[in-house]
């Protein structure tokens, strides 16, 4: 029986900027996201060579020191999910397995895969591949006790069940040779060919024949295949007609002759498309529009020659990978592209990662299926959004983002989060902010959240701070510890989640974030947006006497909705009342340092 792995995670280590990743999911559909040169497409060519025992990486894929001098060798690992006879095969209590391969600049090693492992070096290795004679000679020197000498099969089985019963420990062990002919298949689109049809139809061609000959109806069966292989490629390209005339109507015929040798692969004459008026299309010299349209029209291509192949395939999993295919496409066509991807992912055998900049995509997918690449001293680090805590469930966070107006975008890119306990201050906040700034928060990197939510806002803004490392202070009331009952932000709960409360947060008010506020500011925003019904004249004696009272916001409130006799709303009051304020003076001193101090975060770098 043919082995079949499928890839769970992967990290790499000592490729181009790849210094030392940490685990990066493949889930059923992952995107890669991060500053540009950031290590993205790295780590797709770094999966692709991993992939295929065939392959090794180029010279100038070795990390290098800052003179050019090689740091190492290059470690590429892969975590698999396998079936039982795997298991048993490989001597392993579980169905997951890591597998790694070291390259050096001279060759590569072989894999190897994590399990435990005899002390001495000689039998921490595949057996099968041992000579008789001294695989004999190990067995006389560990008095293991063999049925029979002379057939290899038996000689093997029996050392192998001993070395269980055996003081093993951590290690690494040769992966046989059959096991990494049930790797995935990897295909790999890449945005350098964003705009060039002719490479990606034979990409996609290529990927077809791969598919075929790897297959078991031609699997050891070579003579006679090619011409029939050659027939079921042109089919493909019939598939492909009526698609890309949807695109560009006035293309009449494909004309390409796919052919192919079994020691080079597929190759494929040049392409040539034919239009009504029966003359050729010659593709290096088409314009951006309508390169744009075919390559809109591969891609949906693509999809179907891997969603609607027919019987089994080779393969028990397939990774699809697209580097940036949204390069040079606008919004409609970024959608468009986005749905194919999305009905890709969903076969069943099929995982797909995606390259991309485009906050469309990004911000149509849970966030837990997302990895943020940066570049730090010209190494990249990956940011996986994952999480031990149990009440923050996948669900559960994508979730409170939503509810909390929060989007993948922001969480992966703003620099600094100000989590505040209501509306009032996120309708108000950024009025200061402009006043003291010149512009809006989000200009500056700035996320206000409103904490309403309650208890999951207080674990989201302990995920972003534990889980992504991300700058989190908070505005809250002073009554927080008076009058802590059903309050969500106390001294204690911040100190339980591992704030410093005189680093990160900041207390306002007497007792409230409205009662900062002046006298003279309430009586200026009142004659300037609360005009009373009765046509008199606001005092400010109305809001001195308001301090006395116990709680000075719903007494605000009060007030102002019975002499305007309207239900005006808090966040309505309080951006008002920030709007009123005419001199940085007028700010709230604890307001005022605040904000500073989230510029400052955001701004530090």
């Amino acid at each position: 029986m043919r082995a079949v792995l499928k890839l769970l995670r992967f990290k790499a280590k000592g490729f181009r900027s790849l210094n030392e990743t940490d685990w990066i999911p493949i889930n059923k559909l992952t995107v890669f996201t991060g500053q540009n040169d950031g290590g993205k497409s790295s780590v797709l060519e770094a999966i692709a060579i991993f992939l295929d025992p065939k392959k090794i990486p180029d010279a100038d894929d070795y990390t290098k020191d800052a003179a050019g001098n090689v740091v190492g060798q290059v470690t590429l690992a892969g975590e698999f999910l396998i079936n039982d006879e795997e298991r048993k095969t490989l001597g392993l209590h579980s169905l997951a397995v890591s597998i790694r391969r070291d390259y050096s600049a001279t060759q590569p090693q072989s894999y190897l895969y994590e399990t435990a492992v005899h002390p001495d070096e000689r039998l921490r290795r595949d057996l099968s591949g041992v000579r008789n004679d001294e695989l004999l000679q190990l067995a006389d020197e560990f008095a293991i006790q063999l049925s029979n000498r002379r057939q290899k099969e038996s000689i093997v089985r029996e050392m192998n069940q001993w070395l269980q019963t055996q003081q093993l420990q951590p290690g690494w062990l040769g992966l046989p040779h059959s096991m990494t002919v049930g790797f995935p298949e990897f295909k790999l689109f890449q945005s350098s060919d964003a705009l060039d049809p002719e490479e990606q139809i034979n990409d996609a061609l290529k990927s077809s024949f791969v598919t075929r000959i790897r297959s078991d109806t031609y699997s050891g069966v070579l003579s006679g295949v090619s011409s029939q292989i050659e027939r079921e490629m042109l089919r493909d390209l019939d598939i492909f007609l009526p698609i890309l005339r949807v695109y560009c109507p006035d293309v009449t015929s494909i004309n390409i002759r796919p052919t192919f040798d079994f020691s080079n692969g597929f190759r494929t004459s040049k392409l040539l498309l034919t239009q009504s008026s029966g003359s050729e299309i010659d593709l290096t010299k088409l314009g951006q529009g309508r390169r744009r349209r075919i390559t809109l029209a591969v891609y949906e291509w693509t999809e179907q020659l891997i969603t609607q192949q027919e019987g089994p395939t080779p393969f028990e999993q397939t990774i699809v990978a697209f580097d940036e295919p949204d390069t040079h496409l606008d919004y409609t066509q970024q959608r468009k592209i986005f749905d194919i991807i999305k009905r890709i992912s969903s076969k069943d055998d099929t995982n797909v990662i995606v390259c991309t900049h485009s906050l469309n995509l990004i911000d149509r997918i849970p966030i837990t299926d997302i990895v943020h690449f940066r570049l730090e001293g010209g190494i990249t680090r990956t940011s996986v959004i994952t999480t031990d805590d149990p009440d923050l469930t996948d669900l559960f966070l994508y979730q409170i983002s939503e509810t909390m107006g929060l989007r993948n975008s922001a969480i992966l890119n703003e620099r600094c989060f100000l989590v505040v306990e209501g509306p009032t201050e996120v309708w108000s906040l950024p009025v200061l902010f402009k006043l003291k700034f010149g512009y809006l928060p989000q200009a500056a990197g700035i996320k206000i959240l409103d904490g309403e939510s309650g208890i999951g806002a207080r674990l989201f803004a302990k995920f972003l701070s534990n889980n992504l490392g991300r700058n989190v202070i908070f505005l809250v009331d002073t009554d927080t510890t008076l009058s802590p009952h059903q309050r969500h932000f106390t001294r204690e709960a911040l100190i339980e989640d591992g704030y410093n409360l005189e680093t990160q947060v900041h207390f306002v008010g007497a007792k409230e974030y409205e009662d900062a506020f002046t006298d003279e500011t309430y009586l200026r925003a009142a004659n300037t947006f609360w005009p009373k019904a009765d046509g008199s004249e606001w005092n400010i004696s109305e809001f001195q006497r308001l301090r006395g009272e116990d709680d000075f916001c719903d007494e605000l409130m009060a007030l102002i909705r019975r002499q305007t006799r309207s239900n005006v709303s808090k966040p309505k009051v309080g951006k008002q009342v920030a709007q009123s304020l005419g001199r940085l003076e007028d700010i709230p001193s604890e307001i005022d340092r605040c904000l500073q101090h989230a510029h400052d975060l955001a701004n530090r770098d």
